[in-house]
């Protein structure tokens, strides 16, 4: 029996999982459009939403400005394309209203939080997630009343690794003092395996049953581009420790002992 003194967990998909990804995208888009349009926008829709295909994978721009986030970075970069300035202000009322807008169709996994505090208990806790705007991922576990759970939140656009590089994991080994063999990790995607095994933590694969034809997760695809979407899959080389296809399967593989 391995010796688990950490569990570190990724977040979207894993502990806040999608209720539709399609309608999510499409509330980010259509509130992204209408805040843009009041700001002189003359695009159509449809070609609003192709030259938005791809935002948050695209490469991070260059501007480094202390007062932005990487969205908000992405933003304004986005818009002076389309020679429109946003004040500063803007560019933040419009981050905040589209991905409000986008994760209203994202919802708390019931069995995080009693595993949680199960977890708490006898593990050392942290969450590792891949997000461009790190005020909003503090205001949602703020919301859910997730923050207490974790002893260390390494948050991308903090940090300034995402995964799979297994900086960001490194850096949290440190921070809660683990060496990988003694930690699992917990994700939803390739990056989280491989990244996982890149820094030589044992990553567990949620794979949940109705959600094994999600569309991809973490960016908006317009139509067209939309068919280019791979499957999800691993190679020989990426290849989680253990799937599972809830969180509360989680008890038998760390031998939890259930308190209430």
């Amino acid at each position: 029996m391995m010796l688990v003194k950490g569990v570190f967990f990724d977040l979207y998909g894993t502990i806040l999982i999608p209720e539709n990804n399609k309608k999510a995208w499409n509330s980010w888009l259509s509130k992204f459009y209408r805040l843009m349009k009041t700001n002189g926008l003359t695009l159509s829709k449809r070609d609003f939403a192709n030259l938005c295909s791809g935002f948050f994978t695209r490469e991070e721009p260059l501007e480094k400005d202390k007062n932005l986030t990487i969205y908000e970075r992405r933003i304004k970069e986005f818009a002076l394309n389309l020679k429109l300035e946003l004040q500063t202000h803007e560019i933040k009322r419009i981050a905040n209203e589209c991905v409000n807008s986008w994760h209203s169709y994202v919802k708390l996994d019931s069995e995080a939080i009693p595993l949680l505090r199960i977890l708490r208990n006898e593990k050392d806790l942290a969450l590792i997630t891949n997000f461009d705007h790190p005020p909003f991922i503090y205001s949602i576990l703020s919301k859910y009343k997730l923050i207490k759970y974790f002893e260390f939140i390494a948050v991308s656009g903090e940090i300034g690794y995402k995964k799979p590089d297994p900086q960001i994991f490194n850096i949290t080994l440190e921070k809660l003092e683990l060496k990988p063999q003694e930690v699992v990790f917990i994700g939803d995607s390739k990056e989280d395996v491989e990244g996982a095994l890149n820094s030589g933590i044992k990553p567990i694969l949620i794979q949940r049953q109705n959600l094994k034809k999600r569309m991809i997760g973490n960016d908006y695809f317009s139509k067209k581009k939309g068919k280019e979407k791979k499957k999800f899959s691993f190679n020989s080389n990426i290849i989680p420790f253990k799937t599972i296809s809830r969180l509360r399967d989680l008890n038998q593989i760390l031998n939890l002992q259930s308190t209430s």
